[in-house]
Parts: structure tokens; sequence; C-alpha cells
């Protein structure tokens, strides 16, 4: 390249211009006698101020060309930086406006974004991460995952680092229940920019015809489903099911979450192996049970799925997380109906008949997906990074903003302090109100992961229709609490 194509970063200076060399003239006298004396000789004055100036430009130069040079380097080595991002249920539309945003603020960063189907994406996520590495395989930097797969996903999971724990604000500002699910030995394995749980959705047209309230506790529940659940006189079949409960077999949705939440108020704590445990958690199987036999049976088998029902202003009483508001209301836009906090239990004794709502507990479910960094990934700084500006307040409320757009609302906000930004809303604040409150456990509803969750649900499905089936209730115990034995000692599971 030629040097004098060269800009110099620096501002020009001004120089004046000197004349390097004057040219002395010589005057020639004619007619002049010549002169004895040697002739004279002129010494031409070196202008060293004019060197150093001309030598000062081209070390400049030099310096300059070396540094662009570097700089251009760098900057190819920078711009080469792509982040592949695995997510759910997110649109390319709504993520692409938050993704051209950052990159507009860091434009050595280009983020790949790829929507998958939630049909055996965890065993192809995990595929696609056990071949990190392989320069034939795109691999994956950043992806989603649902809370309770942190045990299936440890050998993928990098740490997230201590400066963006501090700058996310992950021990300050987030749901308490992101400490218990995503943290092991100290240290932060997931980063959640969502929020979901589970609420009691009711029928308000069937409710008010009954003159019956929104229950509060279990009892009261009960008690208002046989009320309104309504028989065909002739064949006995249920025409209005009063509350969709007490089986497993696929027409209750969401049952694994209700499940869970029963045991979770009940006090049990299934990484310990006692009677208390035993005894409790047999309660809490038999408690599920009887809404679809004996006496109640306010739910059976030959009755469709409980969303569809519920939609169809055929059920009174139905459990479910946020999402299956947009289920429910693309079926049916006009349906009455209310959603409020789940039902609790007496805080002291066990799951027994009560009608005291001055003591219950307070104990709710969450079921909710978060991000993580694949550990062999060559860009973890980069994927932090965009982490930091997703989980951002500001990031956030855009993402719900443009989810809003496309549907009802969006995902409901992991942080404490935007909490209260949703509390207009009153078909998502009884989720958002009690989040601070909420627990989980390896038997979260429609993850369909093939893994802990599907495996748990296994023995525990199995063991509600034994107790449906026979009053002894010994055998199907003892085969559960073998079956939960198991998977907690497959996955290493510390909960």
């Amino acid at each position: 390249m030629d040097a004098t194509e060269i800009k110099s970063p620096l501002p020009p200076r001004k120089i004046e211009a000197e004349k390097p060399f004057e040219k002395e003239e010589v005057v020639e006298t004619r007619n002049a006698p010549p002169m004895p004396e040697a002739p004279i000789v002129v010494k031409k004055k070196i202008n060293w101020k004019i060197i150093f100036i001309i030598l000062g430009i081209v070390v400049g130069l030099i310096i300059s060309v070396w540094g662009v040079n570097l700089l251009i380097k760098n900057n190819k080595k920078e711009t080469a930086v792509t982040l592949n991002y695995w997510g759910l249920w997110e649109d390319e539309s709504v993520m692409n406006g938050v993704i051209a945003d950052f990159e507009s603020r860091n434009p050595t960063i280009k983020i790949n974004y790829k929507r998958n189907q939630l049909t055996d994406y965890r065993t192809r996520l995990i595929g696609r991460l056990a071949k990190s590495g392989d320069e034939t395989t795109e691999g994956v930097d950043i992806f989603r995952i649902n809370n309770t797969w942190i045990p299936m996903f440890r050998d993928y999971l990098a740490e997230v680092p201590v400066e963006s724990v501090k700058t996310i604000g992950l021990e300050t500002d987030f749901w308490d229940v992101y400490k218990t699910d995503l943290k092991e030995n100290g240290s932060w394995l997931s980063v959640p920019i969502m929020y979901d749980g589970l609420a009691l959705f009711y029928n308000k047209d069937l409710l008010e015809a009954a003159k019956i309230s929104v229950p509060k506790n279990w009892w009261e529940l009960r008690s208002s489903a046989i009320k309104l659940t309504s028989k065909d006189g002739d064949t006995g079949r249920i025409k209005i099911a009063g509350a969709a409960l007490g089986m497993s077999n696929g027409n209750v949705d969401n049952w694994s979450d209700i499940v869970g939440l029963m045991m979770k108020q009940n006090g049990i704590d299934l990484s310990k192996n006692n009677s208390t445990n035993d005894q409790s958690l047999e309660d809490v199987l038999k408690f599920y049970v009887s809404f679809a036999s004996g006496k109640d049976n306010v739910w059976d088998a030959s009755l469709p799925d409980s969303t569809t029902l519920f939609a169809n202003g055929k059920l009174a009483f139905y459990f479910g997380p946020s999402w299956r508001i947009f289920d429910i209301e693309t079926i049916n836009k006009d349906l009455k109906y209310g959603i409020t906090t789940v039902p609790q239990l007496p805080k002291l004794g066990t799951i027994d008949q009560s009608d005291d709502n001055t003591s219950l507990t307070d104990v709710h479910w969450a079921n909710y997906w978060t991000e993580g960094v694949n550990s062999k990934s060559k860009y973890q700084k980069e994927a932090w990074k965009f982490l930091e500006y997703l989980s951002s307040i500001e990031v956030l409320e855009k993402m719900y903003t443009a989810e809003s757009q496309i549907r009802n609302f969006g995902e409901i906000y992991p942080r404490k302090s935007m909490g209260n930004k949703l509390k207009d809303n009153q078909k998502i604040w009884p989720f958002v109100s009690v989040a601070d409150k909420a627990t989980s456990w390896y038997l979260a509803a429609n993850t369909d992961d093939a893994g802990v969750n599907s495996e748990m649900q296994k023995y525990f499905g199995d063991a509600i229709t034994a107790i449906k089936i026979d009053s002894d209730t010994t055998k199907a115990m003892t085969t559960l609490k073998s079956g939960i034995g198991q998977v907690q000692l497959k996955y290493k599971l510390k909960r």
C-alpha cells in the first residue's frame, strides 16, 4: 500500500512551510580583475527541524498502518462470533426485535435464534450438546430448558459467572423458587427470563347459578364440586363435571402438577426416606383419587380432556398454568370464567377434612422454563453478555410488549420488582401474586422430556390407577416408593 494513501487517525497539524534549501545566487562581475585569493566555498545550512518533522511523519505512518492492520484483524476475529440460541415458545418475530437491538449495541456478536417444537426437544438438545466441538455439527451456545431438567443437563450447563449474577440481580430481584431450583453447590446454573405456575380456573356461570363461592381450601372445593356435578338420570354419565381431578389416564390435563402441589402442601420431602413421608404421600394420593371414585365421582375416564371440557362450559373447576388461557380462549372466546390461587390445606395435622380457613398453608406450584449456556461453548463470555441483556428490566418489558401483540399477554416477569406491573391483568395476577411462595418438584407437567418428569409421572400414574382399583394400597405404595428411589438414583436428585 502506498504510504501516501494512509490517513493518520490523528488530527492534521499546521506546519509552517519553510524553504528547505535556498539556492544562493552567484553574481558574476565582468571586467573585474582576477582575485589572487582562493575561491570562496559556500556551505549550505542543514535544516534539522524539517528532517525531524519528516521522520516523525514517517514513524507516525508506520505506527498507524500497524494499528489499522491490527484493528482490522481483531475486528475480523470478533465479528466471527455467532451464538446459536435454541428456544421453544417465542416466534422469531418476537425475538428478532430484541436480538437486532442487542446486535446494534454489540456489533461483534451475532445471535442465531431457532425456535424448536417441544416434541422430543429434550433428547434432541442433549444429542446436539453431546456433539459440542464436532466441526461437522452446528453447535448450541444458549438453550432453554425446564426448571426440573437441571439434573439431566448438569454436564452441559456452565455456571453463571459471579459478575453476571450481580449484574442480573439473581440473588436479589428474582422469585425465591429460582434459588432452590437453579442453584447447586452455591452456583447458579441458569438464568430465568419467565415464570409460570398453577392456578384454579372456575366457571362463573355455574358457580353463580348454584350460589357457590370460590373455594379457598380443598374441602370447600370438594364439597362444591360434588354439588356442581350433574349426571344423566338414565345412564349416570356425567354431563357437568365438578372438578377435573382423580385420574392420571390423560384426560386430566396438568394432573402431575396438581399432585405435586398437594404433596408440597402436605409437607412431603421425598429426599428423606421416613414413615412420616410415606403416610403423608399415601394420604395425598387417596384424597386425589377420591374425586374420581366412590360417592364423590365428580370426574371419570369417559370425559374428554379437561381443557376442552372447561372451555366448552361443562366443567366447574380446572387447574392449569397461565398459558392454558390461550387454549381455552381459542376454543371459546365467550366463556365466562375466573382465575384464583390454588386451594390450601390446614397448617396443622394431615390432609384431613377441615373448614377452617384461618390457618391454611400458603404453598403454591411453579413450572417454568429457563436459559442455560453450553459449558463446551467457545463463546461463553459473549453468551453471558447476551443473557445479561435479555434478563434486564428494559428488555423483559420489550419482550412482553412484543408477545402481547400476537397473544393476550406475554411471559410472566421473573423479577420481583416487576410483579406489580401485571397487577391490572386479573387473568395472570393470581399467578404473579403468589410466585414468591411457589415450589416445584420432578412432577412438572407438559415437559415431554422422556426423562426425570416422564419417569416419575409413570410411577405416580400407576399408583393412582392401582389405588383407584384396590382399597388395599400396600402394594401400590411399595411399588411407587421403589420407583421414586430408582429415579432419584438415576438422575442424582438432590431434593
